[in-house]
């Protein structure tokens, strides 16, 4: 019993649990580590692949040398206000790597910023692999101080051929693949330094083939090396993908997942650990983002959308060059109605105290992304069980 109520499990039946997990929420909040700035950076609108649920409308634009110059020198102008200790940059796109050498020409400009003020300087980049080489990988590594690539495998051949496919209509998972395979293999590897981050979008089309990829990755040896998670297809710039279906069955499927990667020695993350309040850019009261256009935005799936546009996601343009402090869009306002009992699918959650809401414009539009672990919470407890007692 003493346990059960330590753990909080068991609550006194005269307290506001809902008003308790606020309380705390809050607290978190103001204790939020404020001596970091983040900066997430889309050095171009173009991208290889056009996937099919992808809410972005490319194009051939890519960052000039004026507007590599006016984002540096709104960073500069960004770590004045306040006692900056740590800059970390997230690579975005489009495709970022279509734009290496504008990538190239802002890092070496903020890591001499980073240097001569003595800030802690990182970064992560979420690229689709198809350029990925194991030299680009070398130099994101040693150069831009990258500690986590992210790409996306949509399952096995079969199933992510069917999607992620070329502007010109070519599959697009051997180059990728074999892409990850050379990196992985080649001696500059580094998961603690520089880990690939494996992430499988999921709905009813493919969702048989995350097993096959699975089996694949531990078939060459992979799994070991990298992190693979998957996530629903979501709508994205109200294009419709994704659906409710899918969404459920990855959370009962994901179980097999799971318990395939505990026995075949992949990192993998069964329960899940409390993380509320959920941050991100748009909650953040410094982070921003830049896309191709210089325009400053605070979400990376408001870029290069006409919806978003209109609904007043576009909170400037670098070539501005005036910083307007607190100017942000109606994303920042979501923690604070979560306080306040406004966001009512996560009033009445049972797993809101572990996940927080997750993403804020999801909230808004209706369309809570719910983690999956809702769908199958059981399964994992009695997965977590078999693990520890295997040990």
């Amino acid at each position: 019993m003493e346990i059960l109520i330590s753990e909080k499990v068991l609550v006194p039946s005269t307290e506001d649990e809902l008003d308790e997990i606020n309380k705390e929420n809050k607290v978190r909040l103001s204790k939020k580590s404020t001596d970091r700035l983040y900066v997430s950076i889309q050095p171009t609108a173009a991208c290889q692949l056009a996937c099919d649920y992808c809410g972005q409308a490319h194009s051939r634009k890519f960052l000039t040398d004026s507007l590599i110059e006016q984002i540096v020198c709104r960073i500069k102008q960004k770590i004045s206000l306040k006692d900056t200790k740590s800059l970390e940059i997230g690579w975005f796109g489009g495709e970022p790597l279509m734009a290496f050498s504008k990538m190239k020409k802002l890092n070496e400009q903020l890591k001499d910023i980073a240097i001569s003020r003595n800030l802690k300087y990182t970064g992560h980049i979420t690229t689709n692999g198809y350029a990925l080489s194991p030299s680009i990988y070398k130099m994101l590594k040693e150069e831009f101080n990258v500690y986590r690539i992210e790409i996306t495998l949509d399952g096995s051949k079969e199933f992510h051929d069917k999607r992620r496919v070329t502007t010109s209509g070519i599959g697009s998972f051997d180059i990728i693949f074999n892409n990850l395979k050379a990196i992985t293999q080649s001696p500059f590897y580094d998961k603690n330094t520089c880990v690939i981050s494996i992430r499988c979008n999921v709905d009813e089309r493919n969702i048989e083939g995350v097993m096959p990829l699975l089996e694949m990755l531990y078939k060459h040896n992979m799994q070991d090396k990298i992190i693979f998670y998957t996530t629903p297809v979501v709508s994205w710039s109200n294009n419709g993908a994704g659906s409710m279906l899918g969404h459920k069955l990855l959370g009962k499927l994901s179980s097999k997942h799971i318990d395939y990667m505990i026995n075949h020695n992949f990192k993998v993350t069964i329960l899940p650990k409390r993380v509320a309040p959920y941050q991100c850019i748009g909650t953040d009261n410094d982070a921003e983002m830049y896309d191709a256009d210089g325009n400053i935005l605070d979400c990376s799936e408001t870029s290069y959308s006409e919806y978003y546009k209109s609904k007043g996601f576009v909170l400037g343009n670098v070539e501005q060059k005036i910083i307007v402090p607190n100017k942000r869009s109606c994303l920042h306002d979501v923690p604070q109605m979560l306080l306040e009992k406004r966001v009512h699918p996560c009033n009445n959650c049972k797993f809101y105290p572990l996940c927080g809401g997750l993403c804020p414009l999801g909230l808004l539009e209706k369309e809570p992304r719910c983690p999956s672990f809702i769908y199958n919470i059981e399964d994992r407890i009695y997965l977590d069980y078999l693990a520890k007692i295997k040990k």
